[in-house]
C-alpha cells in the first residue's frame, strides 16, 4: 500500500507531456498578433490532437500551458478551419496583424491580416474570434499556471 502512494504520483509527473518550440507535434495551429510600436508578437498555439493552447511567451523563452478544449469544441474548430481558405486572396498586412498558421501533414499554410476586421475570408476571422475567445476564457478561468521551458 504504502509503494502505491509513491509510486501513483510519480506515475503522474511522468505521463505529464512537456512541449518546447523545438519539439511540437507536427499537427498545430499557430495563432496570434503582432506588431504595433514595439512589433511585439502574441502567438498560441494549439496541438490539433489533444487540443491543448500554448502561449509562446517572448519575453521568458517559456511556453505556458493556456489550458486544454474539450473534445467537441475541438471538433467543431477543426470543422471551421476546414472551411478556411489558406491559398485564397491574401490581405496587405499592416500595423498591426493577425496570424493563422497551420501546420499539417508536413505542409505549413499561413494567413496574416491586418486588424481583426479585415481577415481575407469571413471563415478565418470567425474562426481567429473563436479561438482568442477560448483563450480569454481559460485566462479568466486561471489555468494558466504550468510552464514548460524552450
Amino acid at each position: 500500500m504504502r509503494l502505491l502512494t509513491y509510486l501513483v504520483p510519480l506515475l503522474l509527473l511522468t505521463s505529464c507531456q512537456k512541449y518546447t518550440i523545438d519539439k511540437l507535434p507536427e499537427e498545430r495551429l499557430h495563432f496570434g498578433n503582432a506588431g504595433g510600436i514595439t512589433g511585439e508578437i502574441r502567438e498560441y498555439i494549439l496541438l490539433m490532437k489533444n487540443g491543448r493552447i500554448l502561449f509562446d511567451n517572448q519575453a521568458t523563452g517559456e511556453l505556458e500551458t493556456i489550458g486544454k478544449m474539450k473534445k467537441e469544441g475541438l471538433a467543431a474548430l477543426k470543422a471551421e478551419l476546414a472551411s478556411v481558405d489558406f491559398a485564397g486572396p491574401k490581405n496587405k498586412p499592416g500595423n498591426m496583424n493577425t496570424l493563422l498558421t497551420l501546420h499539417s501533414g508536413g505542409n505549413i499554410q499561413r494567413l496574416q491580416w491586418s486588424g481583426p476586421k479585415n481577415a481575407p475570408s469571413e471563415a478565418a476571422g470567425h474562426c481567429f474570434q473563436e479561438l482568442m475567445g477560448t483563450v480569454r476564457a481559460m485566462r479568466e478561468a486561471g489555468t494558466s499556471k504550468a510552464k514548460t521551458p524552450k
